[in-house]
């Protein structure tokens, strides 16, 4: 079992190797291994690995071959290109509706520079018409629900009447 002060010491060992240690840490390793015969021996063993690795004759490499795999990845490509397509629809569709959603057709219009020869900007826009009525009634529904039901009524505060 390692303890953690071990574990940062191999660590320093091992950048020591490859001259990666400051001279802090070098200091910090001399110290541990001082009093740890552990962390001495693993230093001195990845020591002589290392080195034996790096004395070596090169091996030549002659790359990696792969077989050839088939895969049918129009196959696997065709539904994600479907959803992507239907969301990109969709999410179109939803800005689309959010910037003109509160808006009339006739004001985008105005926007957009709609010549004053088209016979189609002068149509009112129904949708809106219909929309803004059920408003109308739906504010006045509400209003008729809170309002008091009679003068005296301390619904909304005190009534002040002359006697």
């Amino acid at each position: 079992m390692v303890h953690g002060k071990c574990d940062r010491a191999r660590q320093w060992a091992s950048l020591e190797l490859d001259g990666e240690l400051s001279s802090f840490e070098r200091a910090l390793l001399e110290n541990h291994l001082e009093g740890c015969p552990s962390c001495a021996q693993f230093r001195a063993e990845i020591g002589s690995l290392t080195g034996a690795l790096r004395a070596a004759p090169r091996e030549p490499f002659a790359g990696v071959v792969l077989g050839r795999v088939r895969r049918h990845v129009r196959i696997r490509l065709a539904p994600a290109a479907a959803a992507m397509a239907v969301a990109a629809v969709g999410l179109g569709s939803v800005l689309a509706s959010s910037s003109f959603q509160g808006s009339s057709i006739t004001r985008f219009a105005q926007h957009v520079d709609v010549s004053p020869d088209d016979a189609s900007a002068a149509v009112p826009d129904t949708m809106n018409v219909s929309t803004s009525k059920m408003m109308q009634t739906r504010i006045a529904e509400t209003r008729a629900r809170i309002a008091p039901r009679s003068p005296r009524s301390l619904r909304g505060g005190p009534v002040i009447s002359k006697r």
